[in-house]
């Protein structure tokens, strides 16, 4: 008996017992509702990503939520890489940063309580084609020069080439979509919280015009590609 003890002690000390109890707690649906409310502002009140701009909720069990939850708040890029979201990271981690076990189990128990089952259509390739489709018109309707000197003030978190990591850390921004670029101001403009960056990019977007984000996103989009065609900019515009 005292054998049987010491070796159940061992198995909890390494962990081995840790992980089998964790992936049965079950999460509450309703905690998990009030927490969504925040999720919302970007991937929609239905969970469908609005449009295409971020990723659906639709369709998603519980397990795979949790999963993808603990990666953000965790780091594991290499495990967000291998399922498609290693270029979201930089928007979810500030959001996922402060997220405990508890809070991810009931956000993950009411995703797929809402949304679980609800994606029958299949219809995901048409939401990317959608949102593709988007930025192509934004790109062909914006003003890069305008949108280039915008960006003049965004450089000095995010870096003259959209690489982050300058002040406070900031976030990457080369490689963004259009429409996600576009989306993220938008709820930023409202003065929606939305992670640890709110503070900041809240004053930044409250007086951006629509014509404002869609220049600045779509400048964004194109960032660091050297064929920007900026050469009639006007004289005074600031440097990038």
């Amino acid at each position: 008996m005292k054998q049987m003890r010491r070796s159940l002690i061992a198995l909890a000390a390494s962990g081995a017992l840790a992980a089998p109890l964790m992936g049965h707690a079950a999460g509450d649906p309703a905690a998990g509702k009030e927490k969504y409310a925040t999720c919302a502002a970007c991937h929609g009140a239905d969970g469908g990503g609005q449009g295409g701009a971020f990723p659906k909720m639709t369709g998603l069990g519980e397990e795979e939520t949790a999963k993808k939850l603990a990666a953000y708040r965790d780091g594991d890029q290499d495990y967000l890489k291998s399922v498609g979201l290693g270029d979201r990271y930089g928007t979810m981690a500030p959001n996922a940063s402060g997220l405990s076990d508890g809070d991810i189990a009931n956000l993950a128990a009411y995703i797929a309580q809402e949304f679980g089952g609800g994606d029958a259509s299949g219809d995901d390739g048409a939401d990317q084609a959608a949102a593709e489709a988007a930025d192509s018109g934004e790109l062909a309707q914006a003003d890069m020069v305008r949108g280039q000197a915008l960006y003049s003030s965004c450089a000095i978190c995010h870096g003259e080439q959209g690489e982050g990591g300058h002040l406070m850390n900031a976030p990457k921004l080369k490689g963004m979509a259009a429409s996600q670029a576009a989306s993220l101001l938008k709820v930023y403009r409202k003065g929606t919280e939305m992670g640890q960056y709110s503070y900041a990019m809240i004053p930044q977007a409250t007086h951006l015009s629509d014509a404002d984000i869609n220049n600045l996103a779509a400048y964004i989009a194109v960032i660091g590609e050297e064929d920007i065609d900026t050469a009639d900019e006007p004289e005074g515009a600031p440097a990038m």
